[in-house]
Order: C-alpha cells, then structure tokens, then sequence
C-alpha cells in the first residue's frame, strides 16, 4: 500500500514512496526501486515531506514511531520526538521559505509543530477533531495552514497554526483524505473525499 510520494524538487528522477513497508527511493524516474529503510524502526511511513532548498534533507511520518529525519536522501533514519505526545502520523508539511519548519498531523494528538525539524510543540487551540488526516500550506502565505480531519471538518489556521477556526463549507461526512492549494493563486482549495470526490472551494 502506497500512502504518500515525494519528488526531488533539484533532481526530478529521483522519487520516494512511503508504503506499509516503509520507504523505497528510485533514481531513475520510477523505473527502478530499493528500500531506503535503514533507522527507520517504524515502516508503515505514511507521510513524508522534502526539503525544497536541501532536498536531502527528509522527513518521514511514521503510524505509531512519530516522525523520522533523514540528511542523506533516505540512506540513514534518525527519530526526532522531541515534544512529540502522539506517534501516529498521519500528514506532514514543510513551510517553503522556511523549510526547518514543520507541521505534523496526527491521528488523536492534533497539530504539532517544530521550528528547527528536530523538537516539536502542540497547537490544537480552536481545532475541534484532533484527529487531523491532512495538512496543506498556502503558497503566497506561509503562515496560512489547512487541516482536513476525520469528522470532515476543515480547519484553517491564519497564524501558523497559534490557533484554529473551521472554514464555512458543507463538507459533511465525505472523510477529507487530501488537501491541495492552488500554487499560482492560492485562492482556490482542492478537497479529495472518501465518499464525495472531488470538492473545489473558492475563497
């Protein structure tokens, strides 16, 4: 089972998957694979998240050992908890012009955040499901986050995630699974669902 997949932002040949097993890595475009496990004491690797000016610097959210680090494009796994109260991630983001600054969502533990990608702090404050599926990241404004959660609300957070508030949409019982923002404008929000498709927000 294949839960996330990051490419190379400096290399775009070079892929990583983050399966039930753990993470695989292809230099070739996909047309190739190995495990890039080593470290990584919890394989079922269901976020991963890439530094977009250092992108051998990795991350990886793990289902029940909290988030790993990698400095060597996923040769070698370091755990880093620090803070972290709730192992079982379930989404991880990278701020873009600050990309030691990560947000994680966890499965009953709400938002964490590290600003050195190393220690990390809850911020939960007005976020009423704390089990948070998915994270997403406005493209003209860092500081503005997305959380889709299983209750299918969606939340968004104007001050780094400080605090929470629900966004005004009808997006009752659809399961949010995927958040994506329009990376040219950012007014427009995509949101994948369980049972609904594909719902677009304009705002």
């Amino acid at each position: 089972e294949i839960f996330t997949l990051v490419i190379d932002p400096l290399s775009p040949a070079t892929l990583y998957l983050g399966t039930h097993h753990g993470v695989v890595k292809s230099l070739d475009g996909g047309e190739s694979w190995k495990e890039a496990n080593t470290g990584l004491t919890h394989l079922e690797a269901r976020a991963l998240a890439i530094d977009p000016t250092t992108p051998m610097i990795l991350y990886a959210g793990t289902f029940g050992g909290g988030v790993f680090k990698s400095t060597d494009g996923g040769e070698n796994w370091k755990k880093i908890n620090i803070g972290l109260t709730n192992d079982e991630i379930n989404s991880l983001v990278i701020e873009p012009n600050a990309p030691t600054t990560l947000y994680a969502g966890t499965h009953g533990g709400g938002v964490f955040k590290s600003i050195d990608g190393e220690r990390w702090r809850n911020f939960n404050t007005g976020l009423s499901d704390t089990y948070v599926f998915t994270l997403a990241i406005h493209p003209g404004s860092p500081t503005t986050l997305y959380a889709g959660t299983r209750s299918s609300h969606l939340f968004f957070s104007i001050n780094g995630g400080e605090s929470w508030a629900e966004l005004s949409a009808d997006l009752a019982n659809t399961g949010i699974t995927t958040l994506l923002t329009d990376p040219l404008s950012g007014i427009t929000l995509y949101v994948g669902t369980r049972t609904n498709g594909l719902i677009i927000i304009e705002y």
